[in-house]
């Protein structure tokens, strides 16, 4: 009997002015409840150590600007250090495995999104694997749009065309992918609070700006063995990230 994998790829998107950045955390189907609880326990450590409640959404820019919980403790080098625990502890987590990508012209971000589709259609295809990818509210048509097109007509420059040269495109359709997205509010899925928290710290990295601490710009600096980094092999930063 031939072996799959499943996973739940977790998708979020930060962005401002110029900037447009997607991160998508891999979450093995079949450890999903393992994976819960090792972030039911985190959130219970920050519950008794900082009044963050169980229920309360980890916002990345709220986090980073010093607003919501915990009420008493607004300070921004504080926040930014709990901005980077957060990541350390994606980083630490066993077998998280995390595709990013950003563009500079927040327009195109639709097209970026086609892009990463790609990369995680052929990541899972690598591993014998399926996927459902569970997207954070806000853009439900335009995304589901993106993906059904995909799953029929998917046409990709061969290595020729991408450098400019005579080339062919080949029809990939996302075979690895099922079904249409579905979307949650990152509020009930701390998956998608994590994957907010990748994103802002992508962007903050790429575009910083002095009103956001170092410690967070720098933050994404810590991720290492969780990132995909065969995703894009001409990211000059060596980690992966697709960039349009």
């Amino acid at each position: 009997m031939t072996h799959h994998n499943m996973y739940l790829i977790y998708i979020d998107e930060s962005y401002d002015e110029t900037h447009f950045v997607y991160s998508a955390m891999f979450i093995n189907a079949f450890k999903w409840n393992f994976y819960f609880n090792h972030l039911l326990n985190w959130r219970r450590d920050w519950f008794e150590k900082y009044q963050i409640d169980l229920d309360t959404e980890i916002h990345a820019t709220d986090l980073a600007a010093g607003r919501g919980q915990p009420h008493h403790n607004r300070n921004k080098e504080f926040r930014a250090n709990l901005f980077c625990e957060a990541i350390a502890r994606i980083e630490a987590m066993e077998d998280i495995k995390v595709i990013n990508a950003v563009t500079s012209n927040k327009k195109k971000h639709l097209q970026l999104f086609e892009y990463m589709l790609n990369r995680i259609n052929k990541t899972l295809d690598a591993t014998n694997s399926f996927g459902v990818l569970i997207c954070d509210e806000g853009n439900e048509n335009q995304l589901t749009s993106i993906v059904r097109k995909m799953k029929k007509e998917n046409h990709i420059p061969d290595s020729l065309e991408i450098f400019g040269l005579s080339g062919t495109k080949r029809n990939v359709p996302l075979e690895r992918i099922i079904e249409d997205p579905l979307f949650k509010t990152s509020k009930s899925s701390y998956f998608i609070q994590l994957s907010d928290l990748l994103a802002f710290s992508l962007l903050r990295n790429e575009k910083p700006v002095s009103s956001t601490s170092e410690l967070v710009r720098k933050s994404f600096n810590q991720l290492d063995k969780a990132l995909v980094k065969n995703a894009f092999a001409r990211d000059p930063k060596k980690k992966g990230i697709i960039r349009t």
